[in-house]
């Protein structure tokens, strides 16, 4: 039998604690690049949604122009120019992830929707009867509140 070196068996104990070490820094270094990745889509998403914000206005506009078009002009090719330029505007923005809230005719939800009048009406007591704005979620979150007026019931 042969007697184990006493500085060998030193350098494997240090080996062991280098390898162990090295092992946690690696592990280490694949968590914060997982964390950085998901930092960075947080805020590429936070990005877009203010951008989203920036633009529901332009998109309002060209609703309401759309909604008030005089009758008689409701076939004119430049009207129907217009409303072409809306619904493109509208495709683009639901293709990068900007969803309508539902309204009329839904139960109001505080979570959604902003009651700005409470009016009589034959519905259901909450139901929404008129929007007035517009809301939008995106990515899971109401980046703006649908205004409605609400039913008081019968």
């Amino acid at each position: 039998m042969k007697k184990e070196n006493p500085q060998i068996a030193e350098l494997e104990q240090k080996i062991g604690e280098l390898t162990t070490g090295w092992q946690r820094t690696q592990a280490d270094l694949v968590n914060f690049r997982r964390q950085a990745d998901l930092d960075r889509q947080k805020l590429i998403k936070m990005a877009n949604a203010d951008l989203m914000l920036e633009i529901l206005p332009v998109l309002d506009n060209f609703q309401l122009a759309a909604k008030h078009t005089p009758e008689n002009l409701q076939n004119d090719n430049w009207v129907q120019g217009i409303k072409q330029i809306e619904k493109q505007l509208e495709s683009i923005l639901q293709s990068a992830g900007l969803i309508r809230i539902e309204t009329v005719g839904t139960q109001f939800d505080h979570n959604t929707h902003e009651a700005v009048d409470h009016i009589a009406s034959d519905l259901p007591a909450d139901e929404i009867v008129e929007e007035l704005q517009a809301g939008y979620t995106f990515d899971g979150n109401v980046i703006r509140p649908a205004k409605v007026k609400v039913s008081q019931g019968k």
